[in-house]
């Protein structure tokens, strides 16, 4: 790449001046370079990088330097317009891969949802280009400044695409480190987007520590130690050490009181909502459930939309199940309200006394396209037919905590429920905890989404 450098004073030659209305004669391969390989490549690699840190893969230190590419070709400043197109469509790509079970519910929405999740991430990039000119040739306050404003910005753009109705709070950058604990510990006071900050900050360093090795040592002509000596590279160390440092200092208590004997039914239903599977849907939840109840547990839990039919409609031989055994069941299934004509996705309780308990938690956050149509897309003709096989749901719209009667070391216990994805938001977990409940039941089918990333996700 050619520079034109002319000193301020103009005291001296220049060591390259080109006119400011000649073109520069463009060499073998530059354009092809510049319009396609290099976003490719940047493209590419970011999000190759980042994908392999999310489950089912097993890398999450890629985590670390995977924005390292896309800042190596921003550092050539490309055009903004360049720039938002590329990341948006790597970022549609990956979102596609990352997501691609998603298409057992709805392939359209699928594909919408990803190029929505890919514009947030694409504003990024696009403050990054515009930062980054600022930044290379700064000193290290500026530098600093800079990487904490970007660190910022993707963190507060992140927590944005988890909050609104267009956007879908799957895989934060923190879950990237879901097995990785010694760095989570600062979400309890901070949340996940705290582990967020620190990775893009972390990834920040270590693309200014290789543009001080490559570039502004050369420029200074300073060598030995102290030219290779870069401030950013220990500011990213030191950020890990703050990062670390809550696993060392905190101290570990037993928590090993036992509080209930909890029996789980995963029958791995598969084409449930097809003609003619109901009866053999019934009979397998029927015989599992029995089998469970031989351990004599205290409650037992079947998954997300268990039920063949309306739970709330067909309730008789749920009830049966449960007086047979004795036990308590808290199901997942179906829920309809004649008073209001609205289909809710439950978690129901079945005692064997009183049977179907009249209260019931419905999902309070559905799953856009695959639940409900947003209202924002509604007026568009047709997309009410990208939802899945239940059709529309009405979401729920209070923190019901189910109280169950038991025969056990804790006589009555208080049940939140969060069903799916709900067990991504903190908030939802959060107001049940303040409400008194004693454990949280994520409720979900894992058989749906076959053996893909979606469960560990």
């Amino acid at each position: 790449m050619l520079f034109r450098l002319v000193p301020p004073d103009n005291r001296h030659t220049p060591l390259l001046a080109v006119p400011k209305k000649q073109k520069l004669p463009v060499l073998p391969g530059e354009l092809s370079l510049r319009i396609l390989w290099g976003p490719a490549t940047a493209g590419l690699l970011t999000f190759g990088l980042l994908l392999l840190a999310f489950p089912p893969h097993d890398a999450p230190e890629t985590a670390y330097v995977f924005l390292v590419p896309a800042l190596c070709w921003l550092s050539f400043l490309p055009s903004f317009r360049a720039t938002f197109i590329t990341f948006l469509f790597f970022g549609w790509l990956f979102y596609m891969t990352l997501l691609w079970w998603l298409r057992h519910v709805t392939l359209p929405g699928l594909a919408i949802g990803s190029l929505l999740l890919s514009t947030y991430l694409a504003l990024w990039f696009l403050l990054a280009r515009w930062i980054l000119p600022k930044a290379l040739d700064g000193s290290f306050g500026i530098r600093l400044l800079s990487m904490l404003t970007l660190a910022s910005a993707w963190t507060i753009i992140e927590w944005a695409r988890c909050q609104f109705t267009l956007g879908f709070p799957w895989c934060p950058l923190s879950v990237s480190q879901w097995q990785r604990p010694v760095i989570l510990q600062g979400a309890e006071w901070l949340g996940g987007w705290c582990v967020s900050f620190f990775l893009v900050f972390f990834n920040l360093c270590i693309a200014s520590y290789l543009h001080h090795l490559l570039v502004r040592r050369l420029q200074s002509r300073r060598g030995g130690i102290l030219g290779s000596f870069c401030p950013d590279f220990y500011a990213g160390l030191l950020m890990l050490c703050v990062a670390l440092a809550p696993f060392f200092l905190k101290t570990h208590e037993d928590d090993s009181q036992k509080l209930l004997r909890a029996g789980f039914v995963q029958p791995y239903l598969m084409e449930k909502w097809k003609p003619g599977k109901a009866a053999i849907h019934k009979n397998t939840l029927r015989k599992l459930t029995l089998m469970t109840s031989v351990a004599r547990p205290d409650l037992i839990f079947w998954p997300e939309a268990s039920t063949p039919y309306a739970v709330t409609e067909d309730k008789a031989w749920v009830e049966s199940i449960s007086r047979r055994t004795n036990i308590p069941l808290l199901v997942g299934a179906v829920a309809k309200s004649h008073s209001k004509n609205f289909s809710y996705n439950a978690v129901c309780l079945v005692t064997p006394n009183q049977g179907l308990e009249s209260g019931f938690y419905a999902k309070r956050i559905l799953v856009p396209f695959g639940e409900y149509v947003p209202d924002a897309l509604k007026w568009f003709p047709g997309l009410d037919k990208l939802v899945g096989p239940t059709g529309s749901f009405e979401a729920g719209g209070d923190s019901r905590l189910l109280d169950v009667e038991m025969n056990s070391t804790k006589p009555q216990a208080r049940i939140g429920s969060l069903i799916c994805y709900e067990d991504i938001f903190p908030s939802l977990a959060r107001r049940f905890a303040t409400d008194g409940a004693d454990f949280l039941f994520v409720c979900t089918n894992n058989a749906w989404f076959g053996e893909e990333g979606c469960a560990e996700q």
